[in-house]
């Protein structure tokens, strides 16, 4: 998603205040009432706020009609609470399931729903074994994390043409870190052919269908969108702070993996991602001597159908080998982004200039030894 600047001059409000104002909105011809807590505040009076549903608005000094502290703590909304939220957003239709850290709101079958709470489970529990193993110390979920599953894909395109825009036909599912949601659809059909045939399908049956080998992706991007989530609610990242490309995509690839010999489709982080492997590797007799220089500051190659392929997979490789080789030195990098504030950018030379401080100050070796690396996996 793009970040908009709101202010030339910005003072960041801790992320842990309590306080909470009513700030009232004229958006659209509408006048809204929103409670939150202010994040960031320009000097224009522009503002940066958070909803007790975990939304973030980005309001200009012009939207914002007049504010008011309020004496009450600001409390983040219940799993209850935010599934009543979700349904008053979304068409009439959706139900909602609540499992430990999810609120899935869905349209779709019960067994489809049930197949994907218990996916986004296990990766919730697999991802903070996996830091912690690693010293790197993050927090539960401040919000219970919002899930949104579409019965098909028209639906789905319906809802998100306007975050999505014409990407919409080409991208299965996203994380929206303005809203915080993670919206998808229904990957397997069944709902449409429930439907039809008037017939239920079971667990099982989603297990097979996405057993196969041309479900691979569906379940890939999944865990990748589940994982820009967890980052972006534990204090891995920060939400409206600019983490380069290459290191958020980097992780969620790395994390992404999927097991068809597994019920849920996948089963642990950190296995090589062949569908990745195999670009990295192709891409390599056309890849220039100061690539991993490009890949670092420039975020526009991801963003292009023409280039995003082959920045992807080598955002995977960088990350797959630091990983692996130089685990401490990435945690301590992983350190330096997290304490990133929102709005807050980095350069291109203070974005080389953190990365040499903690892999050297010879990019083009580290490349070649990245290469070298890759190279011998199978």
């Amino acid at each position: 998603m793009v970040v908009c600047l709101i202010g030339a001059c910005l003072v960041a409000a801790p992320l842990a205040a309590d306080s909470i104002e009513r700030v009232e909105v004229q958006r659209k011809g509408n006048l809204l009432h929103l409670e939150g807590r202010v994040l960031v505040e320009g000097q224009d009076g522009s503002l940066l706020l958070q909803t007790r549903d975990g939304m973030i608005w980005v309001l200009s000094a012009e939207e914002v009609q007049s504010r008011k502290a309020l004496e009450s703590p600001f409390e983040p909304l219940d799993a209850k609470a935010l599934g009543d939220r979700l349904l008053e957003q979304l068409p009439a239709g959706f139900q909602v399931r609540t499992t430990d850290h999810y609120v899935i709101a869905f349209n779709t079958s019960e067994a489809y729903a049930r197949w994907c709470s218990t996916l986004l489970e296990r990766l919730y529990r697999a991802y903070f074994r996996f830091w912690e193993k690693r010293g790197l110390e993050l927090h539960e979920p401040e919000f219970p994390l919002p899930v949104v599953i579409f019965d098909d894909q028209r639906g789905y395109a319906e809802f998100s043409r306007d975050e999505l825009g014409e990407a919409t036909s080409a991208v299965i599912g996203y994380y929206n870190f303005r809203t915080n949601h993670m919206v998808m659809f229904d990957l397997t059909g069944l709902a449409q052919a429930s439907r039809t045939r008037r017939r239920r399908f079971s667990s099982t049956q989603i297990r097979q269908l996405l057993a196969q080998p041309g479900s691979e992706r569906n379940v890939a991007t999944i865990v990748h969108e589940a994982t820009h989530q967890l980052a972006y609610n534990t204090g891995l990242q920060t939400r409206y702070a600019v983490t380069p490309f290459w290191l958020a995509e980097g992780l969620a690839i790395y994390f992404e993996s999927p097991d068809l010999k597994n019920g849920t489709g996948w089963r642990t982080i950190g296995r090589v991602n062949r569908y990745r492997l195999r670009e990295f590797q192709s891409n390599l007799r056309h890849r220039p001597a100061n690539r991993l220089e490009q890949i670092l500051t420039d975020d526009s190659l991801f963003r292009s159908s023409k280039t995003g392929g082959a920045a992807y997979a080598d955002a995977w490789a960088l990350t797959y080998y630091l990983i692996r080789k130089r685990p401490k030195d990435f945690v301590a990098y992983l350190r330096e982004f997290s304490k990133l504030q929102p709005l807050e950018n980095l350069s291109a030379e203070q974005r080389l200039r953190q990365f040499r401080k903690y892999f050297g100050s010879d990019l083009e070796e580290l490349d070649r030894t990245v290469i070298r690396y890759m190279s011998r996996l199978r």
